[in-house]
């Protein structure tokens, strides 16, 4: 008999900050896991990187989320604060553009977290599996981290 070996990807936290359960975010989408498996990092620095190498394979249109599609299949969903759609791209700055391809530390987005927070909304950023069908077992990390380095998740994929 022989066995497949489960192939796991590592991915790198997108933020430098402090890496937090999912359940800490003060949003039940993300919190209660209906948006997917990861893990949240409260960032002290305003850029966030690719945590993998990988194709942007979407933008959002007010800068605030971006999902890094990784050749694996997985897709890393990067979502900086809690309802910051409503500050309509205001204090975020694309790098990036949707079908680019990226390499692991590479800015996607600079954010302004003072701004953020004066207007309101708290800067913790989920890093979710956007496709959870490719995933087999998730391992997170929690602690200190730095954008484009060491191992915020590691993903089994099926």
């Amino acid at each position: 008999m022989f066995f497949k070996k489960k192939k796991v990807i590592t991915i790198a936290s997108p933020v430098t900050g402090t890496s937090v359960p999912l359940t800490e975010v003060p949003d039940p989408a993300f919190a209660q896991g209906f948006i997917g498996d990861g893990v949240a990092v409260e960032p002290t620095q305003g850029v966030l990187v690719s945590p993998c190498d990988g194709v942007v394979a979407h933008m959002i249109d007010t800068y605030h989320s971006a999902i890094v599609a990784h050749e694996s299949g997985i897709e890393v969903l990067m979502h900086i604060g809690v309802n910051t759609v409503n500050l309509k791209g205001q204090h975020f700055n694309p790098l990036v553009k949707t079908g680019d391809t990226v390499k692991l530390g590479q800015p996607l987005i600079e954010f302004d977290i003072k701004a953020i927070k004066q207007a309101g909304y708290p800067v913790i950023t989920p890093v979710i599996m956007a496709n959870a069908e490719v995933v087999d077992k998730l391992t997170s990390s929690t602690g200190a981290v730095t954008a484009g380095e060491g191992k915020l998740l590691e993903i089994q994929v099926k």
